[in-house]
């Protein structure tokens, strides 16, 4: 909660009083979550990197209007993923995008958690193992929740999918990781 009061707090400093300190903690807040769903589309650091500026040039121009966005999360992941999608058609690189065509290699760590100090680095190479041997969809949406800290109305809304497949996907990533550490259980 504190943390949506913070944001807000920038957000009304950014549109009301076009404060560039505001702006750039909104900027660092979001860039990096950003940049790693960028290069999920992409598979271009350099481009990722450019499509993230362009949201945040674009949140600048139109920064009066702020306010009048519901949930900013949403919309800069929705700016972004739409950029990519532009980017990916407007270079042939993709006639219809599909989600189970991301590559999701490079996203990021997540961040430590007093509960992520306690696990050994041991049970965190077959977790993160079994993350990654996921299905791209699958995989995806468990980074966005997971990772992201992302509600399921906000990736429906982001991967334009619905709140019920994103169930249904956090359903099979915990049955099939359950099952990849199953022989940790048995020791």
């Amino acid at each position: 909660m504190q943390n949506e009061l913070q944001i807000q707090y920038w957000v009304e400093r950014v549109a009301l009083f076009n404060d560039g300190a505001a702006y750039e903690k909104l900027f660092f807040h979001y860039n990096d979550s950003l940049f790693n769903l960028a290069v999920c589309f992409v598979k271009d650091e350099v481009v990722a990197e450019e499509i993230v500026s362009d949201v945040f040039v674009n949140v600048w121009r139109n920064r009066s209007r702020l306010p009048e966005i519901e949930n900013l999360k949403v919309y800069l992941y929705v700016s972004v993923k739409n950029l990519c999608i532009k980017h990916l058609t407007r270079n042939k690189q993709i006639a219809d995008f599909d989600l189970d065509d991301l590559n999701l290699e490079s996203t990021a760590a997540t961040a430590q958690t007093p509960e992520d100090l306690l696990v050994s680095k041991e049970l965190l190479k077959y977790i993160h193992k079994a993350i990654e041997s996921l299905p791209p969809k699958c995989r995806l949406i468990f980074k966005l929740v997971r990772e992201d800290g992302l509600k399921y109305k906000e990736i429906a809304q982001i991967l334009n999918i619905s709140v019920k497949t994103i169930d249904a996907q956090m359903a099979i990533a915990a049955k099939k990781i359950t099952q990849s550490l199953s022989f940790l259980l048995e020791k």
